[in-house]
């Protein structure tokens, strides 16, 4: 079994901690201090500022009955408010449930129900979205509550819904002035009281849920502790090119792993400051780099692409920019060599991120281009026959497991023996290679999961989705090869008899069903006798795929 993890870790000044969330913000702000944390236009946090906000709101949600075993499901986009209730969540040892601001109100029901969400913070909208009008869909019941104080059969859990911004809904209560009134209605709630409740947060507590696409139909929900939270990240700093004084631009959101286990956390680690746009729009990320000297990007690659071309029409360069845009380079600022570059980073929201892992600014070693790196310290992995389960010889590709400190707890609402191995070893799906100097290599996946702009999509919900929409008798969903995203979300599907299938229009009638990613980009319409079948009738998904878009291999997006 894995050693022991060690009881501290540390910030980058070597302030010793107990890895939890609390304590890594207390740290924090007794270290950097005045130094500048969030910015958000005009509005710019100190890590004191994040501190004594997060304390106020952890003092509302104590007033109002929240604490250790309470759910609270946050739906918000990045920027200072969700750090803010993020830490608030955790400062008073409840289970932060992230939910995606792409949801949709189905998936927004899922979230809420599958998570036994109890207090909702929520953004009242964001870009195109109006998620009050979305809650309302999600959760029917809504719309006929007088009161903020909430019993619904749909969602028997679901106590209180807090919404900042603008809503008139009799069912919302209001935020943040709703949790700064029930700090003040309790005065007993103070800093000390506060304090003492921080103290009863533990390591093993769990910390938050990461939504993600599993290969069945329904999402999963990953749970992940406080201290294997702390203790990955605090290992991620040690690899991941960031510096004390670098202002970081995130593209991926914290509601998934990968904002949060590079961006939001690694910020705090190293005392860093975060920056935010009001939209992801290149333009007014680009206005954001320009104006904050922005020195480190933490985007997809259709972002990065979008925000280059940005660039070539306006006729602007980023020159404060060190991460994240252009060729990767050394730490001596050398451009690194084709034949000299890991591939990149590998991981999964299982393992809170990286299992392997190198240097960001360093290159391969001759002879081990496209490498994904060797294991993080504390983590094991072995490369197994799928068939037989046998640890296979160096060089030999199978199925990569891994077992280590950094892994999830489990599945929340699914038995922890569902998820691993009798040898606590955890199935990664990866085809993998391991060489005699451990770097590890990915050959594909074994699961039909589709990697798209580093979200994973289920094909199996997006099925469902398909079979939902009128007309539609038979659906398939798999990935397709882009250069760009590593692949895009694709369809085929068979209309019912004397039904005429539009492919706009189906696309069209998901986007109120699915996240805007999960949507295929190409759906194409084959009539039942010239679907490639089974012997036993079932439709072949490769033989579909080969023949409506080539067999060409997969990649690891």
């Amino acid at each position: 079994m894995s050693a022991p993890q060690p009881d501290k870790v540390q910030l980058n000044t070597g302030r010793p901690f107990s890895p939890t969330a609390p304590n890594l913000l207390h740290a924090a702000a007794e270290d950097y201090g005045s130094r500048e944390f969030l910015v958000l236009n005009d509005a710019r946090l100190t890590f004191v500022d994040v501190e004594r906000r997060s304390a106020q709101w952890a003092k509302g949600l104590l007033a109002l009955g929240i604490g250790k075993g309470s759910r609270v499901g946050l739906l918000m986009p990045n920027g200072p408010d969700w750090v803010t209730a993020f830490f608030a969540s955790a400062r008073v040892g409840a289970l932060t449930a992230g939910l995606s601001t792409f949801y949709q109100a189905p998936e927004i029901s899922w979230g809420l129900r599958h998570n036994d969400v109890d207090t909702l913070l929520v953004s009242s909208r964001y870009l195109n979205n109006d998620y009050i009008e979305r809650l309302e869909r999600a959760v029917p019941e809504l719309a006929g509550q007088k009161s903020p104080h909430l019993y619904l059969p749909s969602h028997p859990y679901l106590r209180r819904i807090v919404v900042w911004g603008e809503c008139d809904r009799p069912w919302a209560l209001k935020g943040p002035e709703t949790l700064t009134y029930a700090a003040s209605g309790k005065p007993q709630i103070d800093d000390e009281f506060l304090g003492r409740i921080e103290g009863c947060v533990a390591p093993a507590d769990v910390l938050v849920i990461v939504c993600t696409s599993g290969s069945a139909a329904e999402p999963k929900a990953v749970v992940h502790t406080h201290g294997a939270a702390m203790r990955a990240v605090h290992l991620f700093t040690h690899y991941i090119n960031l510096r004390a004084n670098d202002r970081s631009y995130s593209g991926q959101p914290f509601f998934w792993i990968g904002g949060l286990n590079m961006t939001l956390l690694p910020s705090i680690f190293m005392g860093a400051c975060i920056v935010f746009s009001d939209t992801p729009a290149p333009a007014d990320i680009a206005a954001v780099v320009l104006r904050e000297k922005v020195t480190r990007l933490s985007l997809w690659p259709a972002q990065v692409m979008a925000l280059i071309e940005y660039a070539k029409s306006k006729d602007i360069r980023y020159d404060s920019i060190r991460v994240g845009i252009g060729q990767p380079r050394d730490a001596r600022g050398n451009t690194i060599p084709p034949d000299r570059r890991h591939a990149g980073e590998m991981g999964m929201t299982e393992s809170f991120g990286m299992h392997s892992i190198e240097q960001q600014d360093s290159a391969a070693p001759p002879g081990k281009a496209r490498n994904w790196g060797r294991r993080l310290p504390g983590v094991e992995r072995r490369v197994v026959d799928p068939q037989t389960g046998c640890e296979l010889p160096r060089g030999q590709i199978g199925e990569l497991q891994i077992r280590g400190h950094t892994l999830m707890q489990g599945y929340y609402k699914r038995e922890r023996e569902e998820a691993f191995l009798r040898d606590g070893f955890f199935a990664t799906g990866d085809l993998a290679s391991l060489d005699e100097d451990d770097y590890v290599y990915f050959h594909g996946r074994m699961s039909e999961m589709i990697k798209t702009a580093g979200a994973n999509v289920s094909p199996a919900e997006v099925e469902r989705a398909l079979l939902a929409l009128a007309g539609v008798r038979e659906a398939m969903v798999f990935g397709v090869n882009d250069a760009v995203k590593g692949e895009i979300v694709a369809a085929c599907v068979v209309p019912k008899e004397r039904e005429v299938l539009d492919p706009d229009r189906l696309r069209e009638s998901l986007r109120s069903e699915l996240s805007s990613y999960k949507v295929p980009r190409e759906i194409r319409v084959l009539a039942y006798e010239d679907v490639p079948r089974t012997g036993s009738l079932k439709p072949s998904k490769q033989k579909i795929k080969a023949l409506l878009f080539g067999a060409e291999p997969r990649l690891k997006g």
